[in-house]
């Protein structure tokens, strides 16, 4: 298949495209993307196509007819491929869309290619049509302005910068180029960015023995307003910041953190990749139960790489470990909705709240989890093995070839490498809903640590037992703890509090809240149109409270062994 991106008329925002596609005898089928990898939801990218035609190799048009929102049908028979022009409407920018304006061509190409079937492992090549002055970041070969994949699956992988306003740095690891492509602008410290940058990759190049790419990109979209997303492909990312004068200073964790994650990403759900999804089928959903490895082990080999290879120290890391528990013991969802089926369900609502209490994230129960098996790991085969082993040895099994891999391939490297059974913690945790609260315990013990709870020191979160953020001078209520008083008084989400008793409420909720622990309060809120006067009854619990983490006071010698070769810092020496 061969494709054409014009840079035309930018002010539009319409991204012009042609695709010549090879046709099958009688009839061919023309896909749209529904959606694109690294985001486990329905992208429906073909509501953003205008003015589209289809025509036969001399170029006159042929009949065709929808047939679904994102497939085509068209009479091939008295052709040997089939022409197709269309625009596509670029104006969102971040890290999985496409843009473009006067300063850039930026393109996922998942979002605006079409393709059939019949054609996507065939070769594939996409040349642009941009001015001479623009630079070109993209992880694929490309030469003379024309990009060349093996298929379909790689040349939509392969997202790509056109602007003339591109900057580049470069760091070398193993004999690999990391280029780090700027688009926007940005304050930056090249040499203390690049020597961070180098420790991280060097550490993952370390415990993975096999890096596919030759070449590796990170393509930057640095933004004037906040921004923070990241997308992973085989041979680069796309990570939108800002804003970009923060990015050596408020941003620069996240920065970094970002970037690690999707650095890990290159081997865990790119190379070792869940069965459901090997190969990608980019006409429908995706479903798998495994977003617990896919995204969940990702996320906490991101922060802990950053820690074990010395780019940060453990008390930043320690926040981070305490941000994941906080998230999990103030999501009453795990209750209801295991990870297992939480991560089948990001395909039903995405990566919104959505209802109360309905299910969890894979992210941070996921990366939970990750530490819990890490540690258990650790603990088992005596401190000689941990999750790294474990990736390791699914990136020789899985990534290097295209199979894809099962529940049961990855709890029985796990099980075979830490020398325990892992049918409990599989079935209690992963796919069933008990409380973590155990395993947590155990594992952060393992590690010298404990974990610390204490009453929550805003009123409204362990009075009220609600969450809620400013609006106007008053609050809305955004969550509300299963049995708190404020359940049990009829309260709502997005109620706005405008009275305790009969003082009004001006930016001081918890200084009205706190006097009244043990006297009667009547909350008033606004309701759709109304002013209602609610009990709320005491129930003497607390809620919402908060999680940190500290030493163990009894380590064992063991634990303080793991605990360096875990994150990287002699436990004496670190102050907690």
């Amino acid at each position: 298949m061969h494709y054409k991106i014009y840079f035309r008329t930018p002010a539009t925002q319409y991204i012009h495209i042609e695709a010549r596609i090879p046709s099958p005898e009688n009839t061919i089928t023309l896909q749209f993307p529904m959606w694109r990898p690294g985001r486990y939801e329905l992208g429906n990218f073909s509501k953003n196509i205008h003015s589209f035609e289809v025509l036969n190799e001399s170029g006159k048009k042929i009949a065709f007819e929808k047939r679904t929102k994102s497939t085509w049908e068209a009479d091939s028979s008295q052709t040997s491929e089939v022409i197709v022009r269309y625009r596509y409407f670029a104006n969102e920018l971040n890290a999985g869309s496409s843009f473009l304006d006067d300063l850039q061509l930026y393109v996922n190409p998942v979002n605006l290619l079409i393709y059939s079937k019949e054609s996507i492992n065939n070769p594939c090549t996409l040349t642009l049509d941009i001015p001479e002055n623009f630079k070109l970041a993209c992880g694929a070969n490309h030469k003379n302005k024309v990009i060349q994949c093996k298929d379909y699956h790689e040349l939509v992988d392969t997202p790509f910068i056109a602007s003339p306003t591109l900057k580049k740095h470069t760091y070398v690891v193993k004999g690999i180029n990391f280029n780090l492509w700027f688009q926007g602008d940005y304050d930056f410290d090249e040499e203390k960015v690049l020597n961070d940058f180098r420790k991280f990759t060097s550490y993952q190049l370390n415990v993975f023995e096999y890096f596919e790419p030759k070449e590796y990109h990170f393509l930057f979209q640095i933004l004037p307003i906040k921004a923070y997303h990241g997308v992973e492909h085989t041979t680069s990312t796309v990570i939108a910041l800002g804003p970009g004068n923060e990015l050596m200073n408020k941003l620069y964790d996240d920065f970094l953190g970002v970037s690690s994650h999707e650095l890990y990403h290159v081997w865990n759900v790119k190379a070792i990749r869940p069965l459901e999804m090997q190969p990608y089928n980019y006409a429908e959903e995706n479903y798998t139960h495994l977003g617990y490895v896919a995204e969940g082990v990702t996320t906490y080999m991101g922060d802990l790489i950053l820690s074990a290879s010395g780019v940060k120290d453990f008390a930043w890391y320690k926040l981070e470990l305490e941000k994941l528990l906080q998230r999990h013991f103030d999501n009453f969802g795990r209750f209801n909705y295991s990870v297992a089926e939480s991560s089948l369900d990001t395909w039903l609502d995405g990566y919104v709240q959505g209802v109360p209490h309905r299910k969890v994230s894979i992210y941070n129960e996921g990366a939970l989890l990750a530490l819990s098996m890490d540690a258990l790991i650790r603990e088992g085969s005596g401190n000689k093995a941990s999750l790294h082993d474990v990736m390791n040895a699914m990136n020789e099994k899985f990534g290097r070839t295209d199979l894809g891999y099962t529940a049961n391939d990855f709890f029985a490297l796990i099980g075979e490498i830490g020398n325990f059974d892992t049918t409990e913690f599989r079935e209690k945790y992963y796919y069933g809903t008990n409380s973590f609260e155990p395993l947590l315990v155990r594992a952060f013990k393992i590690l010298g640590l404990d974990i610390k709870m204490e009453k929550n020191s805003s009123a409204q979160q362990d009075q009220l037992g609600v969450k809620c953020l400013p609006k106007d001078q008053h609050y809305q209520i955004m969550s509300i703890a299963p049995g708190s008083g404020a359940e049990l008084a009829g309260l709502m989400v997005n109620d706005v509090i405008i009275k305790i008793n009969h003082d009004k409420v001006d930016k001081n909720l918890d200084e009205l809240l706190k006097p009244l622990f043990e006297s009667e309060i009547h909350v008033t809120v606004q309701r759709m149109g109304r002013e209602l006067t609610l009990f709320v009854p005491h129930t003497n619990k607390s809620y919402y409270p908060k999680y940190s983490v500290i030493k163990d006071p009894n380590p064992s010698n063991l634990s303080k062994r793991i605990f360096k070769a875990w994150c990287g810092y002699k436990y004496d020496e670190v102050a907690i």
